[in-house]
């Protein structure tokens, strides 16, 4: 296993980990009830942090973290459901939930 990242924020860590496992890369989630202790136990000992399982896979974890921050620019589309429209990053239609149609 393999420190990715520990940051001060347990939703960025959370939020971190849930697009790794999306991508399909294993990555565990610690220090999640810390925070409390922060000062008696140092920063970087108490922050969230977010480890990888596969340590081979460090350079394709940081490409899809950052393809995930950064997202392509692209055309808004309207659900073929429901009619509602959405800018391109999103997959999924958030009133119904019917995927993105090709």
């Amino acid at each position: 296993m393999k420190l990715l990242l520990s940051t001060p924020s347990l939703v960025h860590a959370a939020h971190c980990q849930n697009v790794l496992e999306a991508a399909g890369i294993r990555a565990d989630l610690r220090n999640t009830w810390l925070a409390g202790a922060m000062g008696d136990i140092p920063f970087r000992e108490s922050a969230p942090q977010v480890w990888l399982i596969d340590d081979e896979r460090e350079a394709e974890a940081w490409e899809v973290l950052h393809a995930a921050a950064n997202p392509a620019p692209g055309p808004r589309w309207a659900c073929a459901s429901c009619g509602e429209w959405h800018d391109a990053q999103f997959g999924s239609c958030w009133q119904c939930g019917a995927p993105r149609q090709p």
